[in-house]
């Protein structure tokens, strides 16, 4: 079977716009974190937590901590689809920033057992948050031009390859709650002002390529590198994610079309799964290399 029989999910440690998960074009695959030692469910819908609440969180300080989704999960959630005839192209999050791309893999083999005349093909994004937005409207424009389960999954397999993105940290105490930097470096570096300036590695890990004083000169960072490393003739739109700090995002928006008048540019709310991570204040750039 390789047919339009198929529906199309997204873990949501990737960022695309509200629209396509409203009007159901793609649907989100939760995540489970922990505030404060309580456990919260982040499903990008209504009955999950909601991104305002959750950064009020992050700005507070909240001891936070993400968890791996396991195998049993992913088979839980995928079944109901599977059981109805249902294939499933699902995009994870990096296997260089999580396992979860494993369990997936190991629950698709398992539900393949079961139910042997459909298919859960996992893309391992080797990106996540603003990368993977530009990811899944490639996987719904595939799938909305025809295109069959396999050849969309082979598609997008090619595509990730292109896809990259840079990202300024504003909050150092988040490095260090999350073992990237040391205590000390956390205390100097706030009192210098400092943010450090990271991307992915080939592989999908992310690698510091810089540090600047100050949030104004760490943008033009940003804008820098994207025009050094971007495929400026791509007329997909550029996503920026940002963690709940609107004008942070739109300061690096207008410093991107004043350098690339021809860009769109899609500006949306960063995940809590990796806003966890990098902490208030944090603004990313998406784009085709």
């Amino acid at each position: 079977m390789d047919t339009k029989e198929y529906l199309l999910f997204m873990d949501v440690s990737g960022d695309v716009m509200q629209n396509y998960i409203e009007d159901k074009k793609v649907e989100l695959v939760p995540m489970e974190f922990i505030i404060n030692g309580e456990s919260r469910l982040y499903t990008g819908k209504p009955d999950g937590i909601d991104v305002v609440e959750f950064y009020k969180h992050v700005k507070a300080r909240a001891d936070i901590k993400t968890t791996q989704i396991t195998p049993a999960i992913y088979e839980e959630f995928f079944e109901p689809y599977l059981s109805k005839g249902k294939s499933a192209l699902y995009l994870c999050l990096s296997s260089g920033l999580s396992s979860t791309f494993q369990s997936a893999c190991t629950a698709a083999k398992n539900l393949k057992e079961k139910y042997p005349d459909t298919e859960l093909l996992v893309v391992d994004t080797l990106r996540a948050t603003a990368c993977t937005g530009i990811l899944c409207e490639k996987m719904i424009e595939n799938y909305e031009n025809g295109m069959a389960l396999r050849d969309n999954y082979y598609d997008l397999e090619v595509f990730k390859y292109k896809l990259d993105a840079c990202a300024c940290v504003d909050d150092l105490n988040a490095l260090q709650r999350g073992g990237r930097i040391g205590k000390g470096a956390a205390i100097i570096g706030t009192m210098l002002d400092i943010k450090p300036l990271i991307t992915f590695t080939p592989d999908g890990k992310l690698r510091n390529w810089g540090k600047q004083r100050g949030l104004k000169l760490s943008i033009k960072k940003l804008v820098e590198f994207y025009m050094q490393n971007a495929d400026l003739n791509d007329t997909r739109p550029l996503y920026i994610c940002h963690a709940d700090e609107l004008r942070n995002a739109e300061e690096l928006a207008a410093k991107v079309k004043e350098a690339n008048p021809n860009c769109q540019i899609k500006i949306r709310l960063l995940s809590p799964i990796i806003g966890a991570h990098l902490g208030p204040g944090a603004v990313v750039l998406g784009y085709v290399k």
